[in-house]
């Protein structure tokens, strides 16, 4: 099958291309290169905030999975208009020549749209409330994506990614809390949380990520909203002195301000992608050892 994956140099992106070649698909990857992983996959230059720089290669695919977003929330309170173009008129853009070309897309949703939870567990029914521009955009581009399934028949899955971590993801400015604590730790130096590190998150392996897209890449479940993530939580504080512990760092753990847009807990209902065979096999503790044993060969 023909296989084009926009955001094709980032974190999850970057794994998926690998595995959907590894299966024997011709797969492309489209990207600005505004923000790369690290990891190395071929690609080719367009912007999904431009119609004119994509609608060729999709239609060129059968299947397109759509990954290109602004994901940081500090620079989308900094920089919000770049971030709702890329995530909300880059999605229109997607949809538009997805259902011209009558093309199938999974869109890689987000757990921020939820808000901070309003219950233990956060299905797929929880109120949508974001907290920041970027968790916004992701709201505007998951209805939109739902609303081209109900008005065009646009063949559309909305995968709603709870918080994921593993080999290349970035860790500078704008990277995730994860890689950014593990580095510091192995430098030893201090682990900045924001607020007081109550914050709750529900982490999944990269393994398991790409493995969800298989799941509905090979089921079609058109139209679905479905979560993805473990159904467990860990402390921003409790995560910080894990890496403490197996990196064996010095690294004081430091608390500053509360940042704009923290959610404070994410925990993912995930009974409806057990529905459809998928069972994360996400073990944090182990998980995150092989990381940063990994962290520590290829990147320190």
């Amino acid at each position: 099958m023909k296989i084009l994956i926009t955001g094709n140099l980032g974190f999850i992106a970057s794994h998926l291309h690998k595995k959907m070649t590894a299966l024997g698909h011709e797969v492309v990857g489209i990207d600005n290169a505004s923000h790369p992983c690290g990891q190395i996959v071929p690609y080719q230059y367009a912007d999904v905030r431009y119609y004119q720089s994509v609608y060729k290669f999709i239609e060129w695919s059968d299947f397109v999975f759509h990954l290109a977003a602004q994901i940081n929330v500090d620079k989308s309170i900094n920089q919000s208009q770049e971030t709702i173009e890329t995530n909300v008129i880059g999605t229109a853009n997607i949809l538009d020549a997805v259902t011209k070309f009558d093309k199938k897309m999974i869109y890689a949703s987000s757990s921020e749209i939820y808000g901070s939870s309003l219950s233990e567990v956060m299905d797929e029914d929880h109120a949508l409330n974001p907290q920041s521009p970027y968790g916004a955009s992701k709201v505007a581009a998951d209805r939109l994506c739902k609303a081209y399934f109900t008005t065009y028949g646009t063949k559309v899955i909305i995968h709603r990614n709870f918080n994921i971590f593993g080999e290349y993801q970035n860790s500078d400015l704008y990277g995730a809390v994860i890689p950014k604590f593990i580095s510091h730790a192995l430098k030893n130096e201090p682990l900045e949380i924001y607020g007081d590190g109550t914050q709750e998150r529900d982490f999944m392996h990269i393994q398991d990520a790409i493995k969800a897209y298989e799941f509905s890449f090979n089921h079609e479940p058109w139209g679905e909203e479905i979560n993805f993530g473990t159904g467990r939580i860990i402390s921003i504080n409790d995560l910080a002195e894990m890496i403490v512990k197996i990196t064996g760092s010095k690294s004081p753990i430091i608390h500053t301000n509360p940042r704009p847009g923290e959610i404070k807990r994410l925990c993912a209902g995930i009974e409806k992608a057990k529905k459809i065979g998928f069972l994360p096999q996400t073990d944090f503790e182990r998980d995150l050892t092989s990381y940063i044993n990994w962290y520590k060969k290829f990147i320190f």
